[in-house]
C-alpha cells in the first residue's frame, strides 16, 4: 500500500467520522426540542365553573361584571379562555353595555378582553342616546380595572 491509499483511507475515515459526529448532535438536539415541547405545554391547571368577576374603580364603584359558564386558566402564559362570557360595563349616567359572546380570551395582565363568535353588544337608552344593538365576529375590549 502505498502512500495515497493510505491518505486516502485516513481521509475517509476522518470524514466519516465526522459525519457521524454531526448526525449524533443533531440528534441530541431533537430529543432537547421534544422535552420542550413537553414541558411547555398549553394545558390549564384550574378551571371555574360560573365564573364572575367585578372591576371597581378607586372610589369603590363598580365599573364592569364579567361572567362565563367557564374559565379555563393557562399558567404557561397566563391566560384564560371563557366559555359564553358576558360583559356589563358601567358608566355613570348612562345605561350598562351588555356584550355578549360565544368565546372569550382574557390577557396575562387581565386589561384586555377578547370575545369572538356572535358578538352582541346591546346599549339601553339613556339620557345620551337612544342606544341599539351591533353585532360583529369580535370584539377587543380595554378595561380601565385588569382582572386580578
Amino acid at each position: 500500500m502505498n502512500w495515497f491509499e493510505r491518505i486516502l483511507i485516513f481521509s475517509t475515515i476522518i470524514v466519516l467520522g465526522g459525519i457521524t459526529a454531526w448526525m449524533q448532535s443533531d440528534l441530541l438536539d431533537e430529543s432537547t426540542n421534544e422535552q420542550q415541547l413537553i414541558t411547555d405545554n398549553h394545558d390549564p391547571d384550574y378551571y371555574i365553573e360560573n365564573f364572575t368577576a367585578v372591576g371597581m374603580d378607586i372610589d369603590g364603584n363598580r365599573q364592569y361584571v364579567l361572567e362565563a359558564e367557564r374559565m379555563v386558566h393557562f399558567p404557561d402564559d397566563d391566560t384564560s379562555l371563557l366559555d359564553k362570557p358576558h360583559v356589563i360595563q358601567y358608566e355613570s349616567e348612562r345605561s350598562p353595555t351588555h356584550i355578549y359572546s360565544e368565546t372569550g380570551w382574557i390577557s396575562a395582565n387581565g386589561d384586555e378582553v377578547i370575545l369572538t363568535g356572535n358578538v352582541r353588544v346591546i346599549r339601553g337608552r339613556d339620557s345620551t342616546g337612544s342606544g341599539g344593538v351591533t353585532t360583529t365576529d369580535k370584539l377587543n375590549i380595554v378595561l380601565k380595572e385588569p382582572i386580578s
